[in-house]
């Protein structure tokens, strides 16, 4: 018998229960919904953050390491709680955070490499 082979995407687990039970919610004011427009939204490592309105999208643009919570390091992996030390790059879209220097330094010389793209 064959290796059983998925026949569609696989939802990394941990990234679904952390992430998707609060898709939809406000990171700057967990109390209210975030909006579906995507007038509203910020990607920070890629990952689509969602806003009541223009005012929480501005105070989370404007230091999103305070609200983003738990990201991944999108070149090695690793989830940590970034910080306004961490390294960062900014591309198409929002700001990347890196757990070290090292992994920040290889996102910038291939980008599209290590880009994370979600379409929620």
């Amino acid at each position: 018998m064959p290796d059983a082979v998925p026949s569609g995407p696989v939802v990394d687990s941990e990234f679904a229960l952390f992430h998707l039970q609060r898709a939809l919610w406000d990171p700057v004011d967990p109390a209210r919904v975030g909006s579906l427009a995507d007038s509203l939204h910020y990607r920070v490592n890629g990952e689509v953050y969602r806003f009541a309105d223009e005012r929480n999208m501005r105070r989370f643009v404007n230091a999103p390491a305070l609200y983003c919570g738990l990201v991944r390091d999108p070149v090695n992996g690793r989830r940590f709680l970034p910080s306004s030390r961490t390294p960062a790059a900014y591309w198409v879209g929002g700001p990347y955070f890196f757990s070290s220097d090292s992994t920040k330094a290889a996102f910038v010389d291939d980008p599209k490499k290590y880009e994370v793209v979600r379409r929620f």
